[in-house]
Order: structure tokens, then sequence, then C-alpha cells
């Protein structure tokens, strides 16, 4: 399947339907358990589906690509896909079903596993929030396995490895889902890590040693404390969602706060509710939470979980919901409308907030406060414009090398770029098809997906 283009439309609606629904449906009955958004240009956007597959988009999520992991096969679920924040490049993946994090250096063409079990045995990586990258060194990265929990790190953009760590203690069936850095970079010494043991652990010494808060989402062993991330506007401050499965632990899940770097918890919102999926962004007012919930069991309706979103604003202040959504059934026929993560994209300008779930990707420019519009981080900024590749070059930067690839990772052709400004790479003599485009002035990459 790989190079195979596809443009998914999204569903017609009426208008009036359209003042009530705030999430329209981008990619139809297609289960997606990741969705990443590139760090340094929010309208390149990945998700992964089943057995290797995943798609990706330049557009923000108007049209997609299907690509995969290696070859498509299984039953696996990649359950995480994410750019590396500096060279977006490099992309990053695992899952249900893998063998450890494989690893992508040409966007997503061709990929290799750069992390694995010494004996063979099964290696899982739960989520996206199950790798931290470094806030003051983003080439230094770190990943928290799902059982053992043992925390591994790599100095160089992912392509070698060291055990750092293990939280104590993990018997039987502990799953560990989410580890979070500190995002100070006079604090990254500190690290929070939680899973199945309901409980949140704490590391001090950079993921070396690590000790249990004594914070324990509900008390009971069936509670998953799901995913954790930290604010972007309040030093020290930190949330983390509750998964529960039974329906006699009601009461167990929910989102989480702490205000003191993880050191002490208190419920925020929501403890009846089975929460997975957390996204916060920042804004003028403060955080903007994202909530979703999720069932490993979506056949008891009194457990409340599946198909619940919710969205604050103001830092859990108030709060919307948002689980008004036309939910269908998947490409296996089942409708599980568990929502699995957020990704904040921009679409010609303006700013959208897509929605992975179990059903397919939903997308929504209606519910989010995030309206800073300012450049990309990326200091090469580059588009299309027909068939011509327009790069901004960096200021202070006159030269500059690029690279034409095929979607198999061929490299086509080779070239220099000279002058300041907007230059031309021109793609007008190749044959209609997608190509990878990426250019590199000194330290400094841009790259895109292009059809020509």
């Amino acid at each position: 399947m790989r190079g195979y283009i596809v443009a998914l439309l999204a569903l017609i609606i009426s208008a009036n339907y359209a003042q009530t629904q705030e999430w329209l449906m981008t990619v139809p009955q297609k289960a997606t358990f990741s969705v990443a958004s590139n760090p340094l240009n929010r309208s390149s956007v990945i998700a992964g589906n089943y057995s290797r597959g995943f798609l990706a988009s330049t557009d923000g999520g108007s049209t997609w690509q299907e690509l995969s992991v290696g070859d498509i096969s299984g039953t696996s679920q990649i359950s995480t896909l994410l750019f590396h924040p500096r060279d977006t490049t490099v992309l990053f993946a695992g899952g249900v079903g893998f063998t450890g994090l494989d690893r992508s250096t040409d966007a997503g063409m061709t990929w290799e596993n750069v992390l694995k079990d010494p004996i063979g045995s099964r290696f899982e990586v739960s989520s996206n929030g199950s790798i931290t990258f470094h806030p003051g060194r983003p080439d230094t990265m770190y990943l928290i396995r799902a059982s053992p929990g043992v925390i591994f790190r790599s100095v160089n953009r992912g392509e070698n490895w060291d055990s750092l760590g293990a939280i104590p203690g993990m018997t039987g069936t502990d799953r560990m889902r989410a580890l979070a850095i500190c995002p100070d970079a006079d604090s990254a010494h500190i690290m929070l890590a939680c899973g199945r043991r309901s409980t949140i652990y704490r590391s001090s010494n950079g993921g070396k040693t690590w000790v249990s808060t004594g914070y324990a989402f509900g008390g009971q062993p069936d509670t998953d404390g799901s995913q954790i991330r930290w604010s972007p506007t309040t030093p020290g401050k930190v949330y983390a969602t509750a998964q529960y499965s039974l329906i006699q632990n009601t009461g167990n899940g929910g989102l989480h706060v702490s205000t003191d770097y993880g050191a002490t918890w208190a419920v925020m919102k929501f403890r009846d509710t089975s929460l997975y999926a957390l996204e916060v962004f920042p804004t003028k007012s403060g955080d903007e939470i994202f909530v979703g919930g999720s069932q490993l069991s979506t056949t008891n309706p009194a457990l409340k979980g599946d198909s619940i979103i919710y969205r604050s604003p103001d830092g859990g202040v108030t709060w919307q919901d948002l689980s008004n959504v036309t939910w269908t059934d998947n490409e296996l026929g089942e409708l599980a409308a568990n929502v699995w993560g957020f990704a904040l994209v921009q679409v010609d300008g303006h700013n959208e907030v897509l929605m992975a779930t179990e059903v397919g990707i939903y997308r929504s420019a209606a519910v989010t406060s995030v309206h800073t519009n300012a450049a990309p981080v990326s200091e090469i900024s580059m588009r299309s414009s027909g068939t011509t590749v327009l790069v901004t070059m960096p200021n202070d930067f006159y030269s500059g090398t690029y690279a034409i690839s095929s979607m198999l990772g061929q490299v086509i052709a080779l070239g220099t770029i000279h002058g300041d400004g907007i230059q031309r790479i021109e793609l007008s003599g190749y044959p209609t098809a997608p190509y990878l485009v990426r250019v590199v002035a000194g330290d400094r990459v841009g790259a895109m997906i292009t059809i020509r």
C-alpha cells in the first residue's frame, strides 16, 4: 500500500446540521489509535491504524494518503506514531503487535527497528504519551516499555538505546502507559509515569530510580493511569487521566491534577468517567484541555467512557460537552466510539483540532481557543505551488542542498539552492506521483511530501 494515494472526502452535511455538530468526519470507518501533528508545521499530520498501516496528510487533515510501517500485515495497532521535535522527517512508530520501536528518517517512506527485546519477547509501546523528549536537548528522548516497565534513553534521535531505570514492583498484568518529563529545562530531572497499577510514579533523577507518589487514581487494580500532560502555561502543573473497565469500579476514572511537579495530586473532574485521551494546548487565558473517554468493553451502557468528549478553555474551571458526534462503525464492522487522541493542526491559516477514534478521524474548527497563527518554528518553510516547491531560506543562510525522493525511499535527484528569500525547486519534469522533498541548510532542516 506504500505510495498509494487516496483522497478521503469529508461527509457532506447540511448547513443546519453543521451548526449543531462540533465534529465532522474526515477519515470515515478507519480505526485510528494515535494522531500527531508536525510541531514545526501544523499542516502536516500522521495517524496510526491497524496492521502497520498509517495515514499522512499535508493539508491539516483535509486529504490523506495511506502508508505503512514496513509491510501491511497482521493485526497490529499503531498506538505510537509521532514526529521528532527538531527534525520532523524522523518519525517513530510502535504499539500492539510491534516488537519495540521502529524509526523512519525519510518522513515515513522506509523504516527500521531501532529498539527491541534482546531475546525476542513481546515489546509494546502503549501510546504517544509513552515517549518524551528532553526540553533542552531534543535529540535525547525517553521511552517506557509497557511491560516490564523499563525506561529507555536515546541521545541520538532514537538510533541507539540504553536501559535507564524501571518502575518497581510490577507483576502479572501490570502495564505502563505514560511517561512525561518536566518541560522546564532546569527541572527536566523530574519525570512521571503511570499505567495499570492505579498509581503515579515519580523520578527526581532523570528516570534512573522511581518511587510511588502514593496517589492511587481509584485504589482498584482495574484502574489504569492512561495519559500525563504537563501544563504549557503554568510551571509545575501537570494533568493525568484514568481509565477503568468494571462497573463496580465506577469512581476510579477522571481527570487529575498536580500543582507541585507531580509530588501530590487531587481529582479535578469526571471521577465517574473512564478517560484515556488527554491533550493540553496553550492559550492567552491559560490551558485548553481536551479529554476523551474509552472502554475496553463497550457492551455495558452503564460504563461511562466511550463516546464522551469534554473541553475546558480555562484550565479546568469550566467545561464544554463535545460528545455530539455522529458515530459509525469502523472497517471491522465494530461500533466502538473510543477516543484515543487529539492533535492541533493548521488549515489555510486557521487552527483546528483533529480527534483520533476507533471509528475514524474527526475534525473541528469550532472547539479551540488557540488562535495564535505565528509562523512555523521551522527555520526552513516549504510549500507546494503547482509543480514547484517554494522554499523560504532561513535568515543568514544563502545556500543549501535538497533531495527529491520517491515514496519508496529512492533518491531521484540531488541539488543545491543559492540565494536568500524564496527559492524554487521544480518538479515539472518528473512523472505524476507523490515525492518527498527535503532541504538542508547548515544545521536546519525542512521537508514536505508533495504530489507532482
